[in-house]
């Protein structure tokens, strides 16, 4: 199913839209969310709850584009939701803005309401049904299609209003290229599985977007303000109130919002209702707050306002009368298959396994605080089991884990570590820490002043620097200990992280090392200075000797000399 799409970047782990999705038709895994498109009810309640915008709608625009340039006679079915989402007073304003992108006729959804009602109202009249549940909503057809099985019995076998208008523009003009227009997302998987007159589905994001580019706005037209019964349908309860109701028999209820319609049809699976019309819309709202409504003019009771004025003008004053006048061109004829959402279901003990894995030992252990995005952990453990979910999904297993795993490492470090708030007060101190600082217990070192352990100094040129002070070796005085010390500043958690490492061993045994080449040096000084002395006294020796030989010699010589003279 391609209608609803991830984008992979986009997805944070957040669990958001598990938590939102009412049949958790989603699989989580590889910390990425994925819709489950056979479980799926096209809801939308993950596409607007998700806080990244990961999930993506299909859009058929360009699908609708085409057949208009290829010269085809195209025309809107406008859902009636149109008049909360758009800044107009009638259909008339918006069938001008429609033609200006290439719309051939624009018509409104609600005279295929006031077909399908008229239908309703023969079945309650000729009592077709002990139960009747409205099909005007695909996506809480689907939901008992998929998870209500033993019910599509209850569901009324009528088509929606979106078909039963496309089949009456159809039986006018066969080769009319029918375009639903309106809030839901589900309605594009309506028009592929069951419609045979919707050739394609925008949703009014669509359709802004495509105006806006094209500068297609829309403009104050003279509209018909006379009103019609059948618009009622987009508000809560709209399709009874359109209704003719009095003398049936039956009695009415209207439900909106995935949690009432499950608890309804958990009524009617009990047996003890009887007679019952049932309107079930899966948005709560109704159609006025559709997924692909997002900037309705005005809130919710606005919205309403906005329905009864265009429905009903004057109303309750004014009771609601008038309404569309049109016979079904066709059978309006829709019977709905189940199509029975089956998954695996484990034993007590594969659960008990998966709930162990968890961190969840005993049902004391089961908080079921929703955080994985299941409404229990027994539900999470289910998931898991059919490879929906991951263990590691629960928040309070992490955090334990976490928490575990940061007090082994704090426990288990040798070096002390400190964590300091932004008032200069100690937090938290490991075991290391207690035996540098001579502390008996941890929380004896609590909310008092770091400047009774370390100097503050370094603690607040961090702070306003912004840089860590690294290894820096520092003298604790109280301690009679060297410690290599670092700072660091948490900004986004205002803390500061002091790690010292006791060097008290290695910088002693450092200074007996220096201590001793320092006496090697003045040894070796003093023996030196010693042998130099030696030598110049030696040679001091020898020059004398050596002057006294040559004095000797030279007159030995020159007496010689003298002698051979004479001869």
């Amino acid at each position: 199913m391609d209608i609803l799409g991830l984008k992979r970047a986009n997805c944070k782990s957040c669990h958001k839209c598990i938590r939102v999705c009412p049949v958790k038709s989603i699989e989580f895994s590889g910390q990425q969310a994925k819709i489950i498109g056979s479980e799926c009810i096209l809801c939308g309640q993950c596409v607007v709850t998700c806080p990244q915008n990961a999930k993506v709608v299909r859009s058929d625009v360009d699908r609708v584009k085409a057949a208009i340039a290829g010269g085809q006679r195209v025309v809107a079915s406008l859902a009636p939701s149109f008049i909360v989402d758009f800044p107009v007073d009638g259909i008339e304003e918006m069938a001008a803005m429609l033609a200006k992108l290439g719309f051939a006729e624009t018509g409104e959804t609600a005279m295929g309401a006031y077909l399908v009602k008229s239908e309703y109202e023969r079945m309650v009249q000729e009592k077709r049904q002990d139960i009747i549940i409205s099909t005007c909503c695909p996506s809480a057809v689907r939901l008992v299609q998929k998870y209500y099985p033993e019910l599509v019995g209850c569901l009324a076998p009528v088509v929606s209003p979106m078909e039963a208008h496309a089949r009456y523009i159809k039986e006018q003009d066969p080769d009319a290229v029918v375009v639903f227009i309106g809030p839901c997302i589900s309605k594009k998987a309506e028009a592929e599985d069951f419609s045979h007159a919707v050739d394609h589905v925008l949703t009014f994001e669509e359709l802004k977007a495509w105006a806006a580019a094209e500068k297609a706005e829309p403009e104050a037209q003279s509209c018909d303000q006379s009103g019609r019964r059948s618009r009622f349908f987009p508000k809560p309860g709209g399709v009874i109130q359109s209704m003719d109701r009095e003398g049936t028999g039956y009695r009415y209820y209207a439900v909106d919002g995935p949690e009432k319609c499950v608890a309804a049809l958990r009524d009617i699976q009990s047996g003890r209702l009887h007679n019952v019309f049932l309107e079930m819309n899966i948005c709560e709202g109704a159609c006025i707050n559709g997924p692909m409504i997002r900037s309705r003019q005005g809130g919710m009771l606005e919205c309403q306002d906005r329905v009864t004025d265009y429905a009903a003008p004057g109303f309750p004053d004014a009771p609601a009368k008038r309404d569309f006048q049109a016979e079904a061109p066709v059978p309006l004829a829709c019977p709905i298959p189940a199509a029975p959402v089956r998954e695996k279901v484990p034993t007590e003990e594969e659960l008990a396994a998966i709930l162990e894995k968890m961190g969840k030992q005993s049902p004391m252990d089961e908080l079921n605080c929703g955080s994985c995005g299941y409404p229990t952990c027994r539900e999470k453990a289910k998931a898991v089991f059919n490879g929906k979910a991951e263990v590691t999904m629960c928040l309070p297993y992490m955090r334990e884990r976490a928490e575990s795993l940061s007090d082994k490492i704090l426990g288990t470090t040798p070096n002390a570590i400190l964590v300091v708030g932004e008032d200069l007060k100690v937090q938290q101190i490991n075991g290391a820490g207690c035996r540098l600082f001579g502390l008996e217990r941890p929380d004896a070192a609590a909310h008092r002043p770091v400047e009774e352990f370390l100097d503050p100094v370094d603690f607040i040129f961090v702070m306003e620097d912004g840089r860590p002070i690294r290894d820096r070796k520092v003298w604790l005085e109280n301690q009679q200990k060297f410690v290599e010390e670092t700072i660091v500043y948490d900004i986004e958690n205002k803390l500061l992280l002091a790690i010292m490492k006791d060097i008290t061993t290695q910088e002693r045994e450092e200074r007996r090392a220096q201590e001793l080449r320092q006496q090697t040096l003045e040894v070796t000084d003093r023996i030196i200075q010693k042998q130099m002395r030696t030598v110049q006294e030696i040679a001091s020796l020898l020059g004398e000797t050596t002057a006294e030989t040559k004095v000797a010699l030279t007159k030995l010589r020159g007496a010689v000399a003298e002698g051979e003279k004479h001869e």
